[in-house]
């Protein structure tokens, strides 16, 4: 960035600080469903990783990881490589976005060690497709529940995230991707 076009630090933390952690459209799209369909779940759990659901009973942890924040934006943009989706300060956005994405596989791996079960999912995978996400949430939790799955309509809020990743449409998502 041009020195004499610096951002005030003040704005780069309010900007920061409006960035959600939690209770995303994609983690709310996945709630509600499961919610409809009589599963219930845990929040705010204190497992590694802290966990967007949990199901202690099936001892299942799911994920909704953010496309930019674990290392998934550069493909649903069509870009070659995570490199190119950071034309300023790419070395300090690639170490980040690495960071996080290596700190996944460790949760994993530790939740794995605890007997636990991790199932992530992609926010644009989420937004494109609920239904299918939701479903294979069930039947990981609660199989005799996706026989009686209810679709739940589309809520406006979710089209209009829908929108943001319809590049998203044409990409196939990998299951042999260890972060998946």
């Amino acid at each position: 960035m041009n020195p004499s076009r610096a951002r005030d630090p003040r704005t780069t933390s309010r900007i920061m600080g409006a960035v959600r952690n939690r209770d995303s459209t994609a983690e709310l799209a996945v709630r509600r469903r499961l919610w409809a369909n009589g599963v219930r779940y845990r929040l705010n759990s204190k497992l590694p990783g802290k966990p967007d659901l949990v199901f202690p009973g099936a001892r299942v942890a799911v994920f909704i990881d953010g496309d930019l924040w674990h290392g998934n934006s550069w493909r649903v943009r069509g870009l070659p490589n995570l490199e190119a989706q950071f034309p300023n300060r790419t070395g300090w956005w690639v170490t980040k976005i690495r960071r996080n994405m290596d700190r996944d596989r460790e949760v994993n791996e530790q939740l794995a060690t605890a007997s636990w079960k991790v199932l992530r999912f992609w926010e644009s995978e989420v937004l494109l497709k609920p239904d299918d996400v939701v479903l294979s949430i069930i039947q990981r939790v609660s199989p005799s529940r996706s026989e009686k799955y209810q679709i739940v309509e589309v809520t406006r809020v979710e089209m209009q995230r829908r929108a943001s990743v319809t590049r998203a449409s044409q990409r196939t998502f990998d299951r042999t991707d260890p972060l998946n």
